[in-house]
């Protein structure tokens, strides 16, 4: 059960921070395309290009996943650790796509620390859990 609450974070994770510079990176594309000035109507064509509506779908699918994630798993911890892997997968992302990440060392390391928190709640909530 542990196993699967903790690939759920992950994958929740994962689709919310990889997504993000894609979404950004396929909407400034577009936009360069359209002109900056676009009507509602231009806005809202964006999601015919697969560079949008591809990772937008894939967030989505990340934020179902983490309400089957909250429904089995603690508030406390899940919402954290998602927020927190999230950053990190961001990061690596933009960094893969050729973003310019600012202070990347110092964003993982935040990151790697809230997570640290993280595990050290869950190890004492199981812990608590076996002494009941």
């Amino acid at each position: 059960r542990l196993l699967l609450e903790v690939a759920s974070i992950v994958l929740v994770g994962a689709f919310w921070g990889c997504t993000n510079p894609l979404l950004r990176k396929g909407s400034t594309e577009i936009r360069q395309e359209d002109g900056d000035k676009a009507s509602l109507i231009q806005q809202l064509s964006k999601f015919r290009h697969v560079a949008v509506w591809l990772p937008y779908a894939l967030n989505q699918a990340g934020s179902v996943l983490f309400y089957i994630t909250l429904s089995q798993t603690d508030l406390s911890l899940a919402s954290p650790a998602c927020n927190a892997l999230s950053l990190v997968f961001s990061v690596l992302m933009s960094w893969w796509i050729g973003e310019r990440v600012e202070r990347p060392l110092q964003t993982i390391l935040g990151a790697a620390l809230v997570m640290g928190g993280i595990a050290l709640c869950l190890h004492s909530n199981r812990e608590a859990e076996k002494a009941h």
